[in-house]
């Protein structure tokens, strides 16, 4: 949600930014039961992932981060055209729009 808030925020004009606001209230309320909490061991999950790439020499942004530890933390596959990034966080990751599930 922090990552779709960011960009509801970056829109340049203020009628559009107006109206995805709008759309992310709608998702949210829909979604409400579904949208993951970051607790402990989500937590734990991103700083093992920030350790692992720091060590390696290499970064992740923040977002993407959190995203693949609370998948870790959780068991979960994370579902992304984002490939590149996600899959060195050793999260299980998934695009489906290229791969038959």
């Amino acid at each position: 949600m922090a990552e779709i808030e960011a960009g509801v925020a970056a829109a340049p004009d203020p009628v559009r930014q107006a109206r995805y606001a709008r759309a992310l209230a709608a998702v949210r309320h829909e979604y409400r039961d579904r949208i993951a909490p970051i607790g402990e061991s989500e937590a734990a999950a991103y700083l093992t992932i920030h350790k692992t790439l720091k060590a390696a020499g290499t970064s992740i942004d923040p977002p993407d981060a959190l995203i693949a530890a609370t998948a870790l933390a959780n068991g979960w596959t994370v579902a992304t055209r984002n490939i590149k990034h996600l899959a060195r966080t050793g999260a299980l990751v998934v695009n489906p729009w290229e791969e038959k599930l």
